[in-house]
């Protein structure tokens, strides 16, 4: 009898999805079902501009609002609205936004029904009496976050990024309406999109890649590499704006079982020391990580050469980086860190920094070390 190739894996993904244009009406009924006082957690500008803040609050009679979640929000934004999602009494937690706001939702709901300061809580099993119920309305498509049970926060003590993780957070429900995409400026619609790219390709090549994300993943990134051209192209483009969302989705059902990367634990310096959006951070180390993961694992390298438009049989190296790069173009942006405000002389330190804590490359494949880090950076920042 020929035994399976097929590795044992766990797949949990406890989260409703509700998809499709339109759907954010229903927003009540899922609300109601949760309790009767809701504490909508948003941005400070992005859900009042497209009308989705005043939409929910014409859904939702007693809810009440925190709107002062900043771009890679911090502890401190989180035990602010922690403590008025306390004092209000509310009874579930609505995310409407990008990945900031839904990290923030996350650790409220935790911290809501926990004691001890959020800090407290980075890690898994942090959040030992649950959460409260949370709906997710991502209004972009980028980090899936939706569907994931990691709340990613800036642990202010540290100046660096951690992540509280707990299946408790995973959102009760999900709601996807493509419609509330339609007006994302087309730096955030690529940048997002980029964001969606690398948590697939993260997640197929990741230690802990099941079989089922494998599928999901290989899907996301063929959706990225057809719509997301589009979808900067004309934001009006509204096939292209579900298919993003939708491939959001599934990167975030692949990330919530087979976690990120190096290229997430090096991407995060990038944003916090030199400003650069989070996705677009993880898009610009992308290739050089992947000439490095096609000589561990080749196998797992070749499908995503081949639906992003390359050659699988050819050299995975130079086709993964000529994908790549190939995307960038149409996309008309530079493959170079350097052009996107990073500086050669912080390398260094972010090599060191990245190093010296295992965490960040826990599921890369391959022996890492600083020398090799560096020069993922230094390729990084040329574009090569």
């Amino acid at each position: 009898m020929t035994e399976s190739s097929l590795t044992a894996f766990d797949y949990h993904v406890p989260t409703r999805i509700v998809f499709g244009s339109g759907r954010f009406d229903s927003l009540a009924e899922h609300s109601h079902s949760l309790g009767g006082r809701p504490l909508l957690v948003t941005g400070k500008n992005s859900a009042r501009r497209i009308g989705a803040l005043d939409h929910a609050l014409s859904l939702l009679e007693h809810a009440s609002v925190f709107d002062a979640v900043e771009e890679n929000p911090g502890t401190a934004t989180c035990e602010r609205a922690a403590d008025m999602c306390r004092q209000l009494g509310c009874d579930h937690v609505i995310a409407i936004g990008g990945g900031s706001p839904m990290d923030v939702a996350k650790a409220v709901a935790g911290l809501a029904v926990n004691d001890g300061a959020c800090a407290d809580h980075f890690g898994s099993g942090g959040l030992p009496n649950g959460a409260l119920p949370i709906i997710a309305v991502p209004t972009t498509a980028g980090t899936g976050s939706e569907v994931t049970p990691y709340s990613v926060l800036v642990d202010e003590a540290s100046g660096t990024k951690r992540t509280i993780t707990s299946k408790s957070i995973f959102p009760k429900v999900a709601i996807l309406d493509p419609d509330l995409t339609k007006r994302l400026p087309r730096g955030v619609t690529i940048h997002s999109g980029l964001d969606v790219l690398s948590q697939a390709m993260e997640g197929i090549v990741s230690r802990k890649a099941t079989p089922v994300g494998d599928a999901l993943a290989l899907d996301a990134c063929r959706r990225v590499r057809k719509f997301l051209p589009r979808a900067a192209r004309d934001g009006e483009d509204m096939e292209a704006r579900a298919e993003m969302l939708y491939a959001s989705m599934l990167s975030g059902c692949v990330i919530a079982q087979a976690g990120t990367t190096l290229v997430h634990g090096m991407g995060y310096y990038y944003t916090l020391a030199c400003g650069v959006a989070h996705g677009l951070a993880n898009g610009l180390l992308l290739a050089p990580l992947f000439r490095h993961n096609a000589k561990h694992a080749p196998e797992r390298v070749a499908p995503i050469v081949e639906v992003l438009g390359g050659n699988p049989k050819g050299d995975l190296a130079q086709e993964i980086t000529a994908c790549l790069h190939g995307l960038f173009a149409e996309l008309e942006i530079s493959p170079a860190a350097a052009d996107h405000g990073v500086a050669r002389g912080q390398l260094t330190v972010f090599a060191r920094e990245v190093a010296s804590d295992r965490y960040r490359f826990r599921n890369q494949i391959g022996e890492i070390t600083e020398a090799l880090i560096y020069e993922f950076y230094e390729d990084s920042f040329q574009g090569v």
